[in-house]
């Protein structure tokens, strides 16, 4: 419920809606002939571009009626709004916490109001402080800040006022195209009535738009000066409610000169130990690294002997193996040795044999 309450707050304080509103309302007059019949609808409804110029007139307008009903309801709630009697001396800078309690329940719509706000921004600011040293220049600052805040709260016034005498040019340039269009030389007097209408169009729009800006100028510059006059009643108001209501720390008497002093120790003591620590620092990294590069080093060395062992081991298996190799093939080559020398041996006696029973069969041929 809160989010559509605040939405529907927002709505109905758009200048917009106002003006879209307003515009139409006066169209409305304007067609039914209650304001005349020749001024209004030449000047305001006789091009659509009058009819856009119109209508950010009355937004422009809206922004600048919404503006100043703002500014008469701060300004009416403005004596009533107080901080209550200070008391005998001045107040502890702690006791501004109640203060600001005391602002958080007033109305929901004065917390807007720019001396609500001036107040809470000095109270935080002397409660954050423990001092009201430099409140004058904080409330100086807040000053010129809500100055910047009413001057930005009138852009879209500002755009509306550069953006209305472009459309009169823009009409201007649409009246004399459509004029010179029209124009034929071959039916001078025939054309002449859609010529003067065009000029009518490209005069109209553009001293329409310079008469509607200058009515938004001077309107504008009247409630700039009553946004400007509230602001100067609200530092006026501010300072009454804040300036001497709260004690001041004097930094140039003996005790702010010993506070000085102790904070000039603590701040030497605080280096000091500062770059204690940071030597500190220093050598537990040189340390580190150091043990690194050991360690390293070291597992470097492992390594080196491991793969240097682990290859002497590897070669003396190698020569092993080619010394049994050699041994192997020399026993192969022995055994073939022999086994020839055998064949050779047992062959002998049989060949021999051979050749007797050869001769003694033919022997026995013979006979």
């Amino acid at each position: 419920m809160n989010r559509i309450h605040r939405l529907v707050a927002a709505v109905l304080v758009s200048p917009i809606l106002w003006g879209l509103a307003g515009g139409s309302a006066f169209f409305a007059l304007v067609h039914a002939g209650t304001l005349g019949r020749d001024f209004f609808p030449r000047y305001c409804a006789g091009h659509p571009v009058n009819y856009a110029e119109t209508y950010l007139f009355f937004v422009g307008l809206a922004v600048l009626v919404l503006r100043a009903l703002e500014v008469a309801a701060e300004r009416q709630r403005l004596n009533r709004i107080h901080l209550g009697p200070a008391p005998a001396g001045t107040q502890s800078p702690h006791e501004a916490q109640e203060l600001l309690a005391r602002l958080e329940r007033l109305p929901q719509a004065w917390q807007k109001d720019s001396l609500v706000r001036r107040l809470r921004a000095g109270l935080e600011y002397v409660f954050r402080r423990g001092s009201s040293n430099g409140l004058q220049e904080q409330l100086a600052h807040l000053a010129d800040a809500d100055a910047e805040r009413a001057h930005a709260g009138l852009g879209l016034l500002r755009l509306i006022v550069w953006a209305i005498p472009i459309l009169g040019f823009l009409g201007t340039v649409i009246g004399i195209t459509m004029a010179i269009a029209s124009l034929r030389p071959t039916a001078l007097e025939e054309s002449m009535t859609e010529v003067t209408a065009g000029l009518g169009v490209a005069f109209d729009t553009t001293a329409l738009a310079l008469a509607l800006s200058i009515v938004l100028m001077f309107v504008q510059h009247s409630v700039d000066r009553a946004g400007a006059a509230l602001l100067e009643e609200v530092a006026r108001r501010a300072e009454e409610e804040l300036l001497g209501r709260f004690p001041e720390i004097d930094l140039t008497g003996p005790e702010a000169a010993a506070v000085r002093r102790l904070a000039e120790t603590m701040i030497r003591s605080l280096e000091q130990l500062v770059r204690r620590q940071a030597e500190l620092w220093q050598q537990a990294l040189d340390e580190a690294q150091s043990r690194w590069a050991t360690m390293a080093a070291e597992a470097g060395q492992q390594l080196q002997s491991a793969l240097a062992g682990a290859l002497a081991d590897t070669m003396q298996v190698r020569t092993r193996q080619e010394a049994e190799a050699r041994r192997f093939e020399e026993t192969l080559a022995r055994l073939a040795a022999a086994i020839h020398l055998l064949n050779a041996r047992l062959g002998e006696p049989s060949r021999s044999g051979i050749l007797s029973l050869e001769r003694a069969r033919r022997t026995g041929e013979a006979a």
